[in-house]
């Protein structure tokens, strides 16, 4: 009787399969490669916008408002302030205006930063006025109209010493005011991203020394209002990304 042949099984040799392995990998790199090359951002909002110059931007005088002609905007900046701001925006505008019914004088700052990265990212005012020993107090958000337009702010009130100060800002990243947390900018920085922008930054920031935050939030309003009423679609996109709805 014959005795079934049994066949042993032969070793896998893993090493057949080493060229493929490499072919896989050298692959996967190419993809990586290709991905981030895809997805890296290569043009700034800042051109897409065209080059805002925020001096001419912002009128010296419109409507009941002009200029006092006071450089500094009558602000408190410390030396090191004053350095950090350099290092974080491209462009600093900060004026005094006058309303001229009234004789009330209100404060600007307007600090363009044209690339968002991760060491040149707006500093909120909150922190900034915090940083030069005022105390914050009211801090909230909240959403004004101007024409059809609603526009996401924060106000707050500082107090140093003798010295309060009713603030209204707000923070424009791209084609977008942005109203909600901190988070809310990276997500917005990262969208453009996705889309091939480097984004840009606007912090727009009005103040007055009063003590009484209605009457201060009236003033500031107005000024808000007259001021992006009287410029262009296009200077208004520079300060809120997207032209008034009238």
């Amino acid at each position: 009787m014959n005795q079934p042949v049994i066949q042993q099984a032969r070793p896998l040799n893993v090493f057949q399969h080493v060229p493929m392995l490499n072919w896989l990998v050298l692959l996967l790199a190419v993809l990586s490669l290709a991905t981030a090359t895809w997805l890296t951002p290569h043009d700034t909002w800042f051109n897409h916008i065209g080059k805002p110059d925020f001096e001419v931007v912002v009128p010296k005088e419109f409507g009941d408002w002009v200029d006092t002609g006071d450089g500094s905007g009558g602000m408190v900046v410390s030396p090191e302030q004053a350095a950090a701001v350099s290092s974080v925006y491209s462009q600093v505008v900060t004026r005094a205006y006058q309303y001229k019914p009234t004789g009330e004088v209100l404060m600007l700052s307007v600090g363009y930063g044209d690339e968002q990265l991760r060491s040149k990212q707006l500093h909120r005012p909150e922190a900034c006025y915090s940083s030069q020993g005022f105390l914050i107090d009211q801090l909230a958000s909240e959403r004004i109209k101007v024409g059809n337009t609603e526009i996401g702010l924060f106000r707050m009130t500082g107090t140093m010493g003798n010295r309060t100060e009713q603030v209204t800002y707000w923070i424009r990243v791209g084609d977008e005011v942005i109203s909600g947390p901190p988070t809310d900018l990276n997500i917005k920085r990262m969208t453009l991203g996705l889309h091939g922008f480097i984004a840009d930054g606007l912090l727009f920031r009005v103040s007055t020394l009063d003590t009484d935050p209605s009457k201060a939030k009236k003033l500031q309003d107005k000024f808000i209002s007259d001021l992006l009423m009287s410029v262009n679609k296009s200077q208004q996109i520079a300060l809120i990304g997207q032209p008034l709805n009238l």
